[in-house]
Formats: structure tokens, sequence, C-alpha cells
């Protein structure tokens, strides 16, 4: 990927928008923008197996808002051989994202067998973060919840040293098959997501997400302010999970409003 940093810090904001939105506000950041380096064919496809424990803490703790909070996934890309494995963080508004890239092969035995995990050439760092990761899994016994497939159409901004925008379209969730990442659309049944009955608007649309360091840039408020976008926020592991366990997440007595888990901005 364009940028493969290994901890990002950042703040980032989430619209859900119509489809027809999409073309202008490209236009618009196409001025401080180029297409990432994945992007440049088009379109490409992000498949994510979240993990949590078997009371979907990590789950409620999206849903309710929690200002300290984390989600635990692997991460496949459609232009690439490796997965990723990341704890995402939130503090408040600020997101750190620490990920690891490791070979398709090592997974998952690196969190079910310590001696995988030990043969693996990594850096210092990315041991750290391997480390963390797996510790974080053992420690809340978690397991695959839901993989989460969506199509992202990436730019990232020539004037700072990280800056990003992105659209999110075809959002898709389905029950994981054990510990595997599914990419391909035939590994289905996949659920729509983006349905108007989930997403909150009138059609099908796409998450549209502005991502920068703690200095957000003027283009890019400018971008918010020209075409009136009003933060909704648009969680793809708890709307993904909601699609996959209805009865589950929602069952009594913790009865969960879906509207409540609109207004969150979690990822």
């Amino acid at each position: 990927m364009a940028n493969d940093a290994r901890l990002i810090e950042r703040y980032e904001a989430k619209y859900r928008i119509p489809v027809h939105m999409v073309a202008p506000i490209r236009k618009a950041a196409l001025v401080a923008c180029d297409p990432d380096s994945a992007n440049k064919g088009g379109r490409y496809v992000i498949s994510s197996l979240y993990l949590d424990t078997r009371q979907r803490r990590l789950y409620r703790e999206t849903t309710d808002r929690v200002p300290r909070r984390f989600k635990l996934r692997v991460r496949r890309y459609s232009t690439g051989q490796k997965c990723f494995l990341e704890v995402k963080r939130r503090i408040k508004g600020v997101i750190s994202k620490l990920r690891v890239p490791i070979p398709l092969s090592a997974w998952p035995g690196v969190v079910l067998d310590p001696k995988v995990g030990a043969a693996l050439e990594l850096s210092a760092r990315d041991r750290r973060n391997l480390d963390e990761f797996v510790w974080r899994c053992i420690s809340l016994g978690a397991e695959p919840t839901t993989v989460v497939r969506y199509e992202r159409e990436a730019y990232i901004s020539r004037l700072e040293s990280y800056a990003r925008v992105t659209f999110d379209w075809r959002i898709r969730a389905r029950a994981p098959s054990g510990w595997a990442v599914s990419v391909r659309p035939e590994d289905g049944p996949w659920i729509p997501v983006d349905a108007p009955r989930r997403f909150g608007l009138a059609e099908s649309g796409v998450v549209l997400e502005l991502k920068a360091e703690t200095a957000v840039p003027l283009w890019m408020t400018d971008i918010v302010r020209r075409f009136s976008l009003k933060r909704s926020g648009f969680s793809k592991y708890a709307s993904c999970l909601e699609a996959v366990e209805p009865f589950r997440v929602y069952s009594p007595p913790e009865l969960r409003v879906p509207s409540r888990r609109l207004r969150a901005g979690g990822g």
C-alpha cells in the first residue's frame, strides 16, 4: 500500500453520502491529492476478519461509544500477497493504528501456535506490534466474528505528510469460515450493509472518510464546507456484525437501538 506505516495516529471523520456526490467530491480532492498506488488501476478490494470476545465486548464498546476502545482485525488487500494484523485504537477523537504484515501462510498460526510467530523474520518494531496483537487476542479469548468486505477508492495528499480521502463502496458482510480472511466474491454469501434501511439514506450509498494528522488541511475543511457534509459516522464492524448476528447482538436484556450506533464514529 502507498502508506505502509506500522503506527499511524490521526483524526478521521466519516460521512455517509449518496453515490451522486462522489464525483464532485473526488474532483475537489484531486486539487491536492493523487490516487494512491493501489488505486491507480481503479477501486481495490479490502477484506477484514474481525475478532472479538464471545460476549462481543469490542462491539458493545463501539456501540456504547466508550471513549477508549479498540478493534482487532486481520486485513487483506486484493492488490497484495500479505495480510496485516491490526489493532485500531480510539481515544476520544484520535485514532492510532498499529499493524504488522505477515505472509498469508502464517495466519492464523501466529495466534494459535507460538512457534509460527517466533519463526518470522521481523524488525524490532514489527515484533513488538505482533506481540501486542497476539497478547490482546489471547488475553481476550478473541474469536472470529465477521468478515467485512468492500471496494475502496483512495487518494493521498501531495501537500501533507499524511492526509487521505477514501470512498468505500459495496460494503458487505459474511459469517466467518474459521479463521480465513475471505476476499473473493464467490466466498459468499455476502450480506449488503449499505442498503437504504441499514445505511440511513434514501438509497444505497458510499462511506466517505477524511483522514489527517492533528492539523487538518485547509483543502479538506473546504470540502466539508462546500458540500455541507455532516459527520454521521459508520462503524463497518458494528454494522456487519449486526447483519451477521442480528438476534445475538440485539437480544435482551442488552437490546441495542440502531439509531444510537449510527451516531457513533467507529471504524
